[in-house]
């Protein structure tokens, strides 16, 4: 059955998948990198906690135990609260590092490296407030409203499964110095963050799947687009037979050009015509300086006659010449015989002026003639 013209079923060419990636169009889900997140905000507050509450807590110590010794005024005010935000970014930034390099690192796993400014760029469209009210109500906003569901859900469901089991150690909170407090509460929020955490890791890749199935089926491209794309990669076939057959007159007028300089022309008589010159001064070999088969052949003795190049009748060696020797190409040294055969006949009965001064020039440069 005929393709119809608007079926995408090719996949993407590389050319495409550049384009699209230039454009930002990759696949990324903020699902997977928000579990990468709260998985390296767990293994921080893990490593870096106890380090963190001490620091707090002996900063509060310093604060009230010095209460009673300080004087209120505008510079007390702002040196404590220089020293409290020092004392607090020294517990901040290690934590918060982390989390910097884990939420780029879960970008670049996703996406590679990548900058482009393309997404940035306004666009009108974006402004269109009746194209924005179709973007709410498509198939694409459903999927992401449907997705945000689950993921509350799920982590709803994670943390009442996981406390349904503890309510007696909730209730014993109350009863616990601020001391042992601090750690059993700890102990109760990350039993349930590394649940969340996994479910978030198992719905992100799920979520990253599903947008990279989506993002193919987006590049596939028809046949009328694979055509396009390759007209621009590689040129319109038109142009480029244009450029060949201009190429071949260029070259069949070049070639013809070489025919009134020949020596002799060999012919089959009538299907195969090969135009040789030679020049012992100056050529190892005779050349093949043209070459053509029934019209071009025909062309090449009419130019032959037209300046008085002799044409013999050879149609074996005429067929040989053809097939093996290419135009600006020596003759092969197999054939050397049969044309310098032909050579000695033509320089009998070749009276061109041009030709006689030609071959007495070469004679009178050879070693022989000294």
């Amino acid at each position: 059955m005929p393709d119809e013209a608007g079926e995408k079923r090719l996949p993407a060419s590389a050319q495409k998948r550049r384009r699209a990636r230039e454009e930002g169009q990759v696949v990324r889900s903020q699902d997977l990198t928000s579990a990468f997140a709260l998985l390296a905000a767990m293994a921080a507050l893990r490593y870096f906690g106890p380090q963190m509450m001490e620091r707090v807590v002996a900063l509060t110590r310093y604060l009230f135990s010095h209460a009673g010794e300080l004087v209120v005024n505008t510079a007390t005010a702002q040196s404590i609260a220089g020293g409290a935000l020092l004392q607090l970014a020294r517990v901040i930034l290690p934590f918060m590092t982390v989390m910097m390099i884990v939420g780029v690192a879960a970008n670049v796993l996703q996406v590679g490296i990548l900058f482009t400014a393309k997404p940035l760029t306004p666009k009108l469209d974006k402004i269109n407030p009746i194209k924005g009210l179709g973007n709410l109500f498509n198939l694409q906003a459903l999927v992401k409203l449907i997705k945000s569901v689950l993921v509350i859900a799920t982590v709803v469901y994670i943390v009442w499964l996981t406390m349904r089991g503890r309510m007696d150690e909730l209730v014993s909170l109350m009863y616990l110095t601020p001391q042992s407090l601090v750690p059993a509460v700890g102990g109760l929020i990350f039993s349930v963050w590394w649940r969340c955490v996994l479910a978030l890791l198992v719905l992100g890749a799920l979520d990253f799947a599903f947008q990279y199935a989506q993002q193919e089926s987006k590049l596939k491209m028809t046949v009328q687009e694979a055509k396009e794309e390759m007209k621009q990669f590689e040129g319109d076939p038109l142009i480029k037979r244009r450029i060949r057959q201009m190429q071949r007159q260029i070259a069949m007028q070049r070639m013809m050009a070489n025919v009134p300089q020949a020596d002799v022309i060999i012919t089959n008589p009538t299907r195969y015509a090969i135009a040789l010159r030679y020049d012992a001064a100056h050529m190892p070999a005779p050349l093949v300086v043209a070459k053509g088969a029934r019209l071009v052949a025909e062309r090449i003795r009419d130019l032959a006659v037209e300046h008085d190049v002799p044409i013999v009748q050879k149609p074996e060696l005429a067929r040989v010449l053809y097939r093996t020797v290419e135009v600006d190409d020596p003759v092969p040294g197999d054939l050397f015989g049969a044309v310098a055969e032909v050579l000695a006949y033509v320089y009998q009965i070749d009276r061109r002026e041009e030709k006689i001064r030609e071959r007495s020039q070469a004679w009178s440069s050879t070693p022989q003639a000294a």
